[in-house]
């Protein structure tokens, strides 16, 4: 009996030892903050992740646990702080999502800018999976992404001469590295801009896009740029594309999107870079500007943002008609015309006649008028009196034409459908 009693009170101290060193291993337990870093991260509230992940760092050190990803978040908060204080005002005017592997059949980019196509299509392979290529506007010179047989994918450029034959593919002098991936090049009609993506060290997150320019005396880029937010974010930021001819640009993100998919933001380019001033604004507005999160809210004139929108859509119809049809007139959403013989009503023809020659006078309007304001910000004072006077004269032209040519839209479709 006392054998039992002695077994039993052995086993209740060994249950209270336990216990007590539970209890004292859940104390000693870091405790790391409530709130969420991620959401922090989520709406570019860097100052408050920052604050999280130093009360993190300090836990840790207390219980002499490592904190070196903690301190390599920091940095990259640092980084990111930095790209927000410096948020480009650009205006957006249309987006649309689709998988990635179709992106470059929804930018209708003019022949004038040159030609973005996967790399495979052009050289007729199957090595270089999602890689993109560049071919210039007088299709004299390609530049592309491909492996550099390390594993990495970087860019590469080919002379295309008037016989059909090519140089030897080389790499891109000043931008070649072996240690990043490279992808998604365009180069703009100056021929010496280039733009592409590249994941990296000096990435925000994923893959972010670059910006360099070719120095003729060097011959070899410069060091490239990040381009900053809003184009660039946590997520992968592939290609950042701008035609000149149409006043359009687009890029591709892969923020805010399922697996495989991508959405295509359409905007105005900038003449000149212009950034946000942080200190004239609330902070919160400038967090959702740096993340894209409404492309409304980056509209200031919505004259400027109707004419963009047109141009996209004839931008859109003439990639389409130059691939299918003769043109694309919308009718209803069920019913599309292709040719002329679709039309019913010879009224209705006779008005699409005019809507034709109407659509001729706005894109010469539209394109003197994308050269007139380049060329006023780099003329002197003189200069731009007298350019102001002739872009009022364009604007006004341009603005009349769009009315007629909406009014003749839609007198098209009421006598089609007979109303």
């Amino acid at each position: 009996m006392k054998r039992i009693l002695l077994s039993l009170l052995m086993l209740l101290v060994l249950s209270s030892l336990q216990a007590q060193r539970r209890k004292g291993a859940t104390q000693n337990k870091p405790k790391l903050p409530d709130k969420n870093l991620q959401e922090a991260l989520a709406t570019y509230n860097f100052t408050e992740a920052e604050q999280l992940l130093n009360d993190e760092i300090e836990i840790l050190q207390k219980s002499k646990q490592p904190t070196t990803e903690q301190e390599q978040k920091l940095l990259w908060l640092q980084k990111a702080q930095i790209k927000l204080n410096a948020v480009e005002q650009v205006t957006y005017v249309d987006s649309i999502v689709v998988p990635l592997n179709r992106v470059l059949d929804h930018i209708p980019l003019s022949p004038e800018s040159g030609r973005v196509m996967r790399t495979n299509d052009y050289f007729g392979t199957t090595d270089n999976k999602g890689c993109t290529l560049f071919q210039s506007q007088m299709g004299d010179q390609i530049i592309f992404a491909q492996n550099n047989g390390k594993g990495m994918l970087n860019l590469y450029e080919q002379t295309i001469y008037s016989d059909g034959s090519k140089s030897n593919a080389e790499p891109l002098a000043g931008l070649f590295d072996d240690k990043e991936n490279q992808n998604y090049p365009f180069v703009m009609t100056d021929g010496t801009t280039i733009y592409f993506a590249a994941q990296g060290p000096e990435s925000l997150g994923g893959y972010d896009i670059f910006m360099s320019r070719y120095d003729a005396e060097l011959h070899r880029y410069l060091t490239p740029e990040n381009i900053g937010m809003p184009f660039n974010s946590p997520a992968n930021d592939y290609l950042y594309i701008v035609d000149e001819n149409n006043h359009l640009g687009w890029f591709v993100t892969d923020r805010n999107q399922p697996a495989g998919k991508v959405c295509i933001y359409a905007f105005i380019p900038n003449d000149t870079r212009k950034v946000y001033v942080p200190e004239e604004m609330e902070i919160e507005k400038l967090r959702r500007l740096g993340r894209l999160t409404s492309i409304k809210e980056t509209w200031s004139d919505a004259n400027e943002v109707r004419r963009a929108q047109f141009r996209l859509r004839e931008a859109k119809n003439t990639k389409h008609t130059e691939n299918e049809h003769e043109f694309e007139f919308i009718v209803t959403d069920k019913q599309i015309y292709h040719q002329r013989k679709d039309f019913r009503s010879q009224q209705a023809l006779q008005l699409f006649d005019l809507r034709v020659k109407n659509m001729d006078e706005l894109y010469k309007a539209t394109t003197t008028l994308s050269r007139l304001r380049t060329n006023y910000y780099n003329a002197s004072e003189a200069q731009r009196v007298q350019l102001k006077g002739e872009i009022l004269m364009l604007e006004k032209s341009e603005e009349s034409l769009m009315k007629q040519i909406k009014h003749q839209e839609n007198e098209i479709r009421r006598l089609e459908l007979g109303l």
